[in-house]
This record gives C-alpha cells, sequence and structure tokens, in this order.
C-alpha cells in the first residue's frame, strides 16, 4: 500500500489515476490492519499544511475510495469518517478548483454511505457557499481583475471594429463565460450530497433550497447556469426510487416533483431555450429525468405546454449532444403516441416555434424551420390549418435571414 500512497501523492495525474486504481484493486482483499493504517496515513497527509493540492486530490479520492468498505462497527473507522467529513468541508474552499471537486464527492460518497445526516451537518455551510458567491464583482481580488483582461484581449480579436472594443461586450462576456470562484464547485458538491442520499433526500426539497436552486439557473454564468440544472436533476431523480429508507412511497405527496412540479416546468422551459447548447444539454437531462420521475402519461401531461414545444424543436437543434439526446428522450417520454401530443398541444407549439424562428442564435432559427416542415408533412392538415396563416408569415420573414442554413431550412418548409 505504500507504493499506491505515493502514486496518489505524485504531481503527475496519470500516476494519480493509476493510484486509484490500484486501491480500487487492493482495497477489497487488503487485511484490516492494513487499511487503517492506510486510512491513517491519508488523514496525516490531508492535515499536512504543507501539502500540495496533488497531494490532496489524490488522497481525497482515495478516501472516496474506501468509504464504501468502512465497517461502524470498528471505532477507528468511525473516527475516520468524522475526520475525513471535516476536512472535506474545509476544502470545499480550497484554492485550487480540483481539490474542491474532488472534496465534494468525498462528501457524496460519506452521504450513500451514512444517510441523510451526513448532509444535515454539512448543509448550512454548503448552503452558505452557494448563496455567498452568487453575486460576484468582476473587479474584487488580483485575480479576477486577470481574468476580465485575459477575456478583454480575446475580444479585441473578435470585436473587429474598434469602437466596439472595451464595451459592455467583454464585461457580458466575462460573467458568461469566466469561473466564479466557489459556486460551480460547491454545487457540484451539493449534487454529490443528493446523489448520495438518493430517495431520503425528499425531506430536505423545500422552498428555501429550491428557491437557492433556481437563482443559478438564471446567473448570467452559463459554467453556473449548467452545474445548476444538473443538481435540478438530481433533485427530481431524488424521488424516482420505490420507497426511502423509512418505507414510505415516494410516488407520493412528499413527492418533491409533485409539490413543485410547476416551478421546476417552468425553469427547466427557460433552460431547453438556453443559447448556450451546453446548458441546453443540462435542461435536457433534468427534463428527461423530471418526466420520467412522474408516475404515469396523464401527470405529465400537466406540464406538456410548457415542456413540449421545446423538446420537440431540440430534436432538430444542430448541436449533436442536445439533438440525439433530445430524439431519445422523446422516444422514451411520449412513446408512440408523440404525433397525438403534438396534435393536443399544436398552438403551444406553433406559438413557440414562431418565436423561436426570432431568436438571436441561428441554430434555433434553423431548428425552428425544420420544426415548421415536420409540421406540415406529419400532422393532418385540418389541424394544422388554423395556424397556417401564422407559420406561412414566419416563414416568409425567414427568406430574409442573415444565415443561410435557416434560408434553406426555411424552403424545405415550403416546399
Amino acid at each position: 500500500m505504500d507504493n499506491v500512497l505515493s502514486l496518489l501523492c505524485s504531481s503527475l495525474k496519470l500516476e494519480r489515476d493509476k493510484g486509484v486504481a490500484e486501491l480500487l484493486k487492493a482495497i477489497g482483499s487488503c487485511s484490516e490492519p492494513e487499511r487503517l493504517e492506510f486510512s491513517s496515513s491519508l488523514l496525516q497527509s490531508l492535515s499536512n499544511p504543507e501539502s500540495t493540492w496533488e497531494t490532496k486530490q489524490g488522497c481525497l479520492l482515495a478516501a472516496k475510495a474506501i468509504i464504501p468498505y468502512l465497517n461502524f462497527e470498528f471505532e477507528r473507522d468511525v473516527e475516520f469518517a468524522q475526520t475525513i467529513k471535516g476536512i472535506a468541508k474545509k476544502l470545499l474552499t480550497d484554492i485550487e478548483v480540483r481539490v474542491r471537486l474532488a472534496a465534494g464527492e468525498v462528501l457524496g460518497a460519506l452521504c450513500a454511505k451514512m444517510g441523510s445526516d451526513v448532509y444535515q451537518d454539512c448543509k448550512e455551510h454548503v448552503l452558505y457557499l452557494i448563496q455567498s458567491n452568487l453575486e460576484r464583482q468582476t473587479t474584487e481580488d488580483f485575480s479576477s481583475k486577470q481574468e476580465q483582461q485575459e477575456t478583454e484581449k480575446l475580444m479585441e480579436k473578435l470585436a473587429g471594429p474598434p469602437q466596439r472594443r472595451n464595451s459592455a461586450d467583454s464585461a457580458k462576456i466575462f460573467h458568461d463565460t469566466a469561473g466564479w470562484k466557489n459556486l460551480e464547485t460547491s454545487m457540484k458538491c451539493m449534487q454529490a450530497m443528493v446523489d448520495g442520499c438518493g430517495a431520503n433526500f425528499q425531506p430536505f426539497v423545500d422552498q428555501e433550497l429550491l428557491d437557492l436552486t433556481f437563482q443559478t439557473l438564471t446567473h448570467p454564468n452559463r459554467f453556473v447556469r449548467e452545474t445548476g440544472f444538473y443538481v435540478c436533476a438530481s433533485l427530481v431523480a431524488c424521488g424516482n426510487a420505490a420507497h426511502d429508507a423509512e418505507g414510505r412511497d415516494s410516488i407520493s405527496e412528499i413527492n418533491p416533483i409533485f409539490a413543485f412540479g410547476n416551478q421546476f416546468s417552468q425553469h427547466l422551459g427557460s433552460g431547453l431555450a438556453d443559447n448556450w447548447s451546453q446548458v441546453r444539454l443540462a435542461a435536457s437531462v433534468a427534463t428527461r429525468k423530471f418526466l420520467l420521475s412522474l408516475p404515469n402519461p396523464q401527470a405529465r401531461e400537466h406540464f406538456y405546454s410548457t415542456l413540449l414545444p421545446r423538446m420537440c424543436l431540440n430534436r432538430y437543434y444542430m448541436a449533436e449532444g442536445v439533438r440525439i439526446y433530445s430524439q431519445e428522450t422523446w422516444r422514451q417520454v411520449t412513446g408512440t403516441a408523440g404525433k397525438e401530443l403534438v396534435l393536443k398541444f399544436i398552438s403551444h407549439v406553433v406559438d413557440y416555434y414562431v418565436v423561436a424562428t426570432e431568436s438571436d442564435n441561428h441554430a434555433v432559427r434553423e431548428a425552428a424551420c425544420a420544426c415548421i416542415a415536420e409540421l406540415g408533412v406529419k400532422i393532418q392538415p385540418e389541424a394544422v390549418r388554423p395556424h397556417v396563416d401564422k407559420m406561412l408569415h414566419t416563414l416568409l420573414t425567414c427568406f430574409r435571414d442573415d444565415s443561410w442554413p435557416v434560408r434553406d431550412g426555411n424552403i424545405c418548409s415550403n416546399t
């Protein structure tokens, strides 16, 4: 095990990964004294203030691998779990992002092993980190100033005319793409703990938690929005198990999907229409889990007026990951009833397609033209007829679009 520890503390990522792999092979067959001694060495390395970030990350990943093998009948295993929990909480604010991510994974593994008590103990600290980092001034410290300067240099290359340089555009790009301190990693920690708790997390889904989560979904930074939707995916999935640890039926009033379903659907609808493909994909993941967590097709229909048109359009979205994932979601959620559902919600579908043709994103306009063409081909004429004038006016406008793929898709729609 000494060789494994040496690999875990290496400055090379390949060696640290090899160390984790070697540990996973050895942990199941090593003796109890060996495991306890190795665990003690991990804690010593993590507690050493002189340890490099590589050592911290490697030891945290090793702790995550060991946690499933802990036996709480042994006092030293109990002590290890409590100590590593405290260390992981502290390292959630480490200067190195990879250490913060590994610390969150450790807390998630502890939730899976020990239950929701771990979340209860860490809840206040993690929620505080998220809340306190939601608002960030771009000039608050040297690293932030340096980050904005790099963004402005990039903007100078992309902006074109000199009058556009050093404008509000660089600040907008900075807010939409730059990292936001501990916010993203704190949210990933929250996601790991929700996944670890599973159905036992249901009692903790309240309006306070959702308000904080939903706040991230409208954040100007796209990385924050993306992570926020993955947190939503975990929250809705925690109601997907048949029963929680106390034997309660998850398909009931305690299911947060039922209690807060309308709020979820509105925010998911916004995410499915986000201009960033990565955010759109994260929202698609959350939407699939949200709808499949509902007990039957009748329960899903309550949310289709918002979600169905956006799910339809994303089947033609230019980004391949979003397109393929959305096509599979459509198959899983609607089965063979897709055409009938579009007929039932035809007004909402047409209205959204028309709005989508006015998007700033040419990929959205192109997909909207393809979707309008699909309506003309696959839906009964009598159902589409009341909306023909609106769609025709929209397509005539698209003939003058600056993007040739949009014009090309428009021609296909008219033919």
